[in-house]
């Protein structure tokens, strides 16, 4: 009796075991979400580290202001989804907004990119001084932002209304101008 007990149970493991390897099984990083769920996964870059050429920034909620209050670091609303990388995991594109004590409303763009256990900041590229940021988009792999800017003779007082485009890529750790 007992050795058809263990033969029985041997043939219902094996069973177990051959069904689980041959049906669609993906392991994914997103333990307990649901298929579903992790298609819709969009990276919120709101609470992450930016680099700038003088520092880096840690937003919170989407803001960081300095002891000072002197300096303003805003994530702008618009962002675009896509993968960056090459790990196919979302990634976000951001437009950061600086404002210092000055006049000068700076724009850049930088990204929230995934890791192997945690998303990062990247570094960030600066776009212009008062433009106004329309769009961002990713299409394998390749970064295209769009901005109203003014002609270069123009002051800054002047309405940006020139449409200008520029592409980034992520490359060797860092976002860079193609």
């Amino acid at each position: 009796m007992k050795k058809f007990l263990t033969i029985a149970l041997i043939i219902i493991l094996a069973g177990l075991i051959i069904f689980y390897f041959t049906k669609d099984n993906s392991i994914s990083l997103d333990a307990g979400k649901s298929a579903k769920q992790s298609e819709n996964f969009q990276p919120d870059p709101s609470n992450a580290t930016y680099v700038y050429d003088d520092g880096s920034y840690t937003l919170s909620n989407s803001r960081v202001e300095t002891n000072s209050g002197e300096e303003i670091v805003l994530l702008e609303e618009q962002n675009a989804y896509g993968d960056i990388n090459a790990d196919g995991k979302d990634d976000t594109v951001v437009f950061l907004v600086r404002m210092g004590g000055g006049s000068g409303v700076f724009i850049h763009v930088g990204a929230y990119v995934s890791g192997p256990v945690n998303y990062d900041g990247t570094n960030t590229i600066y776009l212009g001084d008062r433009i106004a940021p329309q769009s961002a988009s990713i299409t394998n792999g390749v970064i295209t932002v769009r901005y109203l800017d003014r002609q270069e003779d123009q002051p800054f007082s002047v309405e940006p209304t020139i449409l200008t485009s520029r592409v980034f890529v992520f490359s060797n750790g860092e976002l860079v101008e193609r």
